[in-house]
């Protein structure tokens, strides 16, 4: 029902609620029995008219209320929705970005682990090659000493087999030359 039906129903009502105590009035002046009831029925009808009218009022405010109750709900729901969601992002994208660091972070470890491994591979390979040398070293020492060895050995075996031949070259120049000095043929 619209304001001006209201208001039209409110006119009406108290029109004949006017109408009905005017009837009422001559019905009582006149005697006139029928007449009187007639009014006191018609009074009866109009405000029984405006009691269903002052409820349906109550009832049309109170759906009204209900209604602007309602759309706020509403508006309260949309925007509690809409920090949800705004939340939901923020989380979201929070835990992305703290998977991300943890995976770089992973990462990087993992990088640190394989130069750390590297590095402790080639120290051991250093090392080893060291010891290998050293090693290398060491024979090649031992096979020069026993070289060293052999040719003072063989220098000396040499000397003391070219002795006798020297010696037997020094006695036969000093025959000659004893020879040559005496004149002997």
């Amino acid at each position: 029902m619209t304001d001006d039906s209201t208001s039209d129903q409110a006119r009406k009502g108290l029109f004949d609620s006017v109408k009905g105590k005017a009837k009422e009035i001559a019905g009582a002046v006149t005697g006139n029995d029928s007449l009187t009831a007639e009014g006191q029925l018609e009074q009866t009808q109009a405000q029984e008219r405006k009691e269903a009218n002052s409820v349906e009022a109550v009832a049309k405010a109170e759906a009204d209320q209900a209604r602007q109750q309602q759309a706020e709900a509403q508006k309260e729901s949309f925007e509690a929705r809409r920090e949800v969601d705004a939340e939901t992002t923020a989380v979201k994208t929070e835990a992305r970005a703290q998977s991300a660091a943890q995976k770089q972070a992973a990462e990087a470890a993992a990088q640190r682990d394989a130069a750390a491994q590297r590095t402790q591979a080639e120290a051991e390979a250093a090392q080893k090659a060291a010891v290998a040398k050293a090693a290398e070293d060491a024979k090649v020492e031992n096979a020069v000493d026993q070289v060293d060895g052999a040719l003072d050995e063989h220098q000396r075996a040499a000397r003391d087999a070219a002795a006798p031949e020297v010696e037997a070259a020094r006695l036969r120049r000093e025959a000659e030359a004893l020879t040559d000095q005496a004149d002997l043929p």
